[in-house]
């Protein structure tokens, strides 16, 4: 059933919505082009008997930027974003029926706006088509869109692909894919549910428009010829000097790889964890915007199983501290493990305004590190089930049972976020000193293994099999850190054994080193220090870590933290994730078991 809104009147140019049902939505109708104006009319209608619609997937874009429309003889500011979009979906001689959020949702009526998100999912689903507005023209995004299309085309032809980029038209072309993947569209939370939940999409950009299954092919294929976009663009250099990307942004291949359609994450393989698929999709849709904190959580329950969505209500009413620690307290019970708190990342340090207990993730932060747990597949605690309760109602503080292992004794310079190659030369070369401080009057043998360890460590464990031989790993590193010592500050004179190094013939180019460096060293140095315990052992964690941080292995979690006592009543902060070479992968159970270690209580708040 359709019925026609009551429209209250009032002073000024203001629209008054009229209350909707339990099922109902709001659709817009779009009337056909007579004038420059856009007119339209707002109906409400039944999802259980909905006429043909098409909804909107948008970037809102800047608030105070605004055109006007008319709607039922009222004329309504809308964002300028919003305008192109129903411009571009504006038939000549015909009406079609919208919904678009900013019109068919009060956003001023919280319980509305809790009521309509319940429906988001549905709303998507049972829409006829869904229509994607990128924005106006611009950047040569005419040109781009034709490449896309192209490289669509011909992606099973992986000579024709190659050709194509590598002709001066190709490249040409590809700064304007670049500007493309990068706008404000791609970067929204909401995005991820729309088109997950949508069944047909058109992409509009300007008055060109392409089906989405284009774009989801092009990205594809980039992704499959990295390799020549990398030969054709070295340093990951545009050859639009307007477009170039600066040092602390996205390479040009980046882009192509990782933003537009590549930065939407493969849901399909997390929704089949059942109870693990919170998690799991948060972190994959982290790096995502939204205006509202509590939407990081609300804006994915439609991706999310129903037996999972059903526990959670998008109450905009609740603050956002209850929000995320709801989102603790539910993973703690469902999963029976504990690393969710691994995903609070305090380092570098971020103030935010929601006053959250320390093991509480803070969502709306966008941390440039993740939980090493989850990237490198750790199982520091094994099959162990966690044992943790709340000792408040307010889950302001948190018991969880941890295997003990030790403190930090000293820890070096903590490595930033936005680094440069510079940047994880200096902390190797702190952090290595710190090493051989300690091995002044060792034999050369337990010298050798120890420094091996160190290498090691800073790779956080991960060294590819060709280089897993007695030594091997510390020869690659020391030559690739020695090297660009060298060639970055040829006028500071290296140690003997370090100099010795750095001559290595070992076939990495300059360029090659540089990508060496950053893929097995760099993503893991960043935001951490390298750290030794009390007994010796070696470890690279948060940069937040201090010496006298307790390293606990927690019961249910896939890698050791560390924990900070505060106050006298025996509670803790938590710190962070630790990596502690040797004990990533159970050796606390082994030792637990054959009674070399406790379990021991922590309150942490």
């Amino acid at each position: 059933m359709i019925s026609s809104p009551r429209v209250l009147r009032d002073q000024g140019y203001h629209y008054q919505y009229q209350e909707l049902g339990d099922l109902e939505v709001r659709l817009v109708r779009v009337f056909p082009e007579r004038k420059t104006r856009i007119k339209c009319e707002i109906i409400h209608a039944s999802l259980e008997n909905c006429p043909e619609y098409i909804a909107i997937s948008y970037a809102w874009g800047d608030a105070g930027n605004t055109r006007k429309i008319q709607l039922e003889g009222f004329l309504v500011s809308i964002s300028v974003s919003l305008y192109g979009a129903l411009d571009a979906l504006r038939q000549k001689d015909r009406s079609i029926l919208v919904w678009v959020d900013a019109l068919c949702i009060d956003q001023s009526n919280k319980n509305e706006r809790t009521q309509q998100i319940q429906l988001m999912t549905s709303i998507y689903k049972t829409a006829d088509s869904m229509a994607i507005w990128l924005g106006p023209e611009a950047d040569d995004s005419d040109m781009a869109t034709d490449l896309l299309r192209a490289v669509a085309d011909h992606a099973s032809s992986p000579e024709k692909v190659s050709r194509l980029l590598s002709s001066q038209v190709g490249k040409r072309n590809l700064a304007g894919v670049v500007s493309l993947f990068e706008r404000d569209y791609w970067k929204r939370l909401w995005v991820v549910q729309e088109i997950f939940n949508a069944s047909s999409i058109t992409v509009y950009c300007g008055s060109t428009k392409l089906p989405w299954s284009v774009y989801q092919k092009a990205s594809a294929t980039f992704g499959r010829h990295r390799a020549d976009l990398d030969n054709y663009f070295p340093g990951g250099q545009m050859i639009d000097r307007r477009l170039t990307i600066a040092p602390t942004q996205f390479s040009y291949t980046q882009v192509l790889l990782y933003q537009g359609p590549g930065s939407l994450p493969n849901l399909k393989s997390y929704i089949e964890l059942t109870q693990g698929s919170l998690l799991e999709v948060l972190r994959a849709c982290r790096r995502k915007l939204a205006s509202d904190p509590k939407d990081k959580l609300f804006g994915v329950l439609g991706i999310l199983p129903e037996e999972t969505r059903m526990e959670f209500r998008a109450d905009y009413s609740l603050s956002v501290k209850d929000v995320y620690t709801e989102v603790v307290d539910y993973l703690l019970k469902t999963t029976d493990r504990v690393d969710v708190i691994c995903d609070a990342i305090h380092f570098p340090v971020h103030t935010g305004s929601a006053n959250l207990p320390s093991y509480v993730p803070d969502w709306s932060h966008i941390p440039q590190t993740a939980a090493m747990g989850d990237k490198y597949n750790f199982t520091a605690s094994r099959d162990k089930k966690a044992n943790c309760k709340f000792l408040d109602e307010r889950l302001n503080k948190l018991e969880l049972s941890a295997i003990y292992l030790d403190k930090i004794s000293l820890h070096g310079m903590a490595v930033g976020t936005l680094c440069t190659i510079g940047d994880y030369l200096m902390a190797f070369l702190h952090w290595r000193a710190l090493l051989l401080g300690n091995l002044e009057n060792e034999p050369e043998e337990i010298s050798l293994m120890v420094q091996d360890d160190f290498c090691r460590t800073l790779s956080l464990g991960q060294v590819p099999l060709r280089w897993g031989e007695k030594h091997q790993w510390m020869t690659v590193c020391y030559y690739v850190f020695a090297s660009l010592l060298r060639e970055r500050l040829p006028h500071m004179s290296l140690d003997r054994k370090l100099a010795g190094y750095a001559d290595a013939k070992l076939g990495l180019g300059i360029d090659n080193r540089r990508q060496f460096l950053q893929k097995h060293f760099g993503d893991q140095m960043m935001g951490r220090c390298f750290c030794r315990t009390g007994n010796g052992w070696f470890g690279m964690g948060s940069g937040f870590m201090l010496p006298g941080d307790f390293v606990v292995v927690p019961l249910g979690c896939s890698t050791p933290v560390l924990l900070r006592q505060e106050g006298t009543r025996g509670e803790y902060r938590f710190v962070g994730d630790v990596y502690i070479h040797g004990y990533m992968h159970g050796r606390a159970v082994d030792e637990l078991r054959d009674g070399k270690r406790e379990v021991l209580k922590y309150i942490l708040r």
